[in-house]
């Protein structure tokens, strides 16, 4: 063979010997940053160390966090803000929810929770409703106007006065809350407040 040919292919085979190292290279340097990446983001470095959870008043929300793991020490990468959203959401009391991860450490938890404001008497008994329908376990002690009229409806509560009535309940001044009655007759409304009879006429026109 001519010497220089063999020169010739010396050279490439060096220099394709010298590309696959520095693929190898840095193949490695991106696997080991990679690696550390993964590891620092479930190290303690990037763990939660603060947990703020606010507006928690009568809800299950510190419970459902601890269900969830989302605990002092967990990963921040772990904590799901949209799924966890959704499990507080489940709880009645939780009428919104807003989830934050605050890098590096903190996970913030803001509740607006819900507020009983009649009972109202249904098929199923009294239940306790929010101003948005909802039923909510009260104390049977707790002193609310009280609305009658719906004996024949499920917890549905599908009827078409019930959020206007439960709109006009919620804006009386609180001394007027006990002793306050309600009836619902067809599509009327009447209301006793104060030992005043208030005709308040047909929902729709509330």
């Amino acid at each position: 063979m001519d010497p220089r040919i063999a020169e010739r292919a010396q050279k490439v085979r060096d220099k394709e010997e010298r590309k696959a190292f520095k693929r190898a290279i840095a193949l490695l340097v991106v696997m080991s940053v990679v690696g550390i990446g993964i590891w620092l983001a479930y190290s303690p470095y990037l763990a939660v160390r603060r947990l703020v959870v606010t507006g928690v008043v009568s809800s299950s929300v510190p419970g459902k966090l601890l269900d969830e793991a989302v605990v002092e020490g967990v990963p921040m990468l772990s904590v799901d803000e949209e799924l966890l959203r959704e499990v507080l959401l489940s709880d009645p009391w939780v009428r919104e929810v807003e989830v934050e991860r605050r890098w590096p450490h903190t996970v913030r938890v803001s509740v607006e929770e819900r507020s009983p404001v009649a009972w109202v008497l249904t098929e199923a008994g009294w239940r306790a409703l929010s101003p948005d329908g909802v039923a909510l376990d009260v104390e049977p002690e707790t002193l609310m106007p009280q609305v009658t009229g719906l004996a024949g409806s499920t917890l549905e509560l599908s009827h078409p006065a019930l959020g206007a009535v439960l709109e006009f309940v919620q804006g009386l001044r609180p001394d007027l809350h006990l002793g306050t009655m309600v009836e619902i007759h067809g599509e009327q409304v009447t209301a006793d407040v104060a030992r005043r009879v208030v005709r308040l006429g047909r929902a729709s026109d509330m």
